[in-house]
């Protein structure tokens, strides 16, 4: 599958993009770029640090300056109305992020996931040195 989604630098092309898709983190990697659209808002996840689910976060709430942000899971409610977590990002569900403000811990949620883009840093490269 062959997706394209547009940012301020221009077209990124991503061969993981799926409207009923789930990201997990061993599919993350350092300098990886997740694009998740939810309900309400758009955000941007660019993983720093994969083993500890930690990147910048930007988009919805928080606008265009992005702030550091630990991917925690995605939340979403089963047949029965009891939560259900998932270790990564899924559609259907709810992303948790925390973000580190100062002394503090900003907990941040987001609406359901409509739809995820996985742009790989290995294919960003490939795409600029193509070019």
């Amino acid at each position: 599958m062959h997706c394209e989604t547009s940012s301020d630098s221009g077209p990124l092309y991503s061969p993981t993009c799926n409207l009923d898709a789930a990201i997990t983190f061993d599919d993350i990697k350092a300098d990886d770029k997740v694009l998740i659209k939810t309900t309400n808002s758009e955000y941007r996840f660019s993983v720093i640090d994969p083993r500890n689910h930690k990147g910048m976060l930007s988009g919805g709430n928080l606008g265009k300056e992005p702030r550091e942000a630990f991917l925690i899971e995605s939340l979403d409610k089963d047949e029965d109305g009891a939560l259900r977590d998932f270790r990564g990002l899924k559609t259907g569900a709810r992303a948790l992020f925390y973000l580190s403000t100062g002394c503090a811990i900003e907990r941040v949620t987001t609406s359901k996931i409509s739809g995820l883009t996985l742009v790989k840093a290995a294919d960003r490269a490939s795409l600029i040195s193509r070019q």
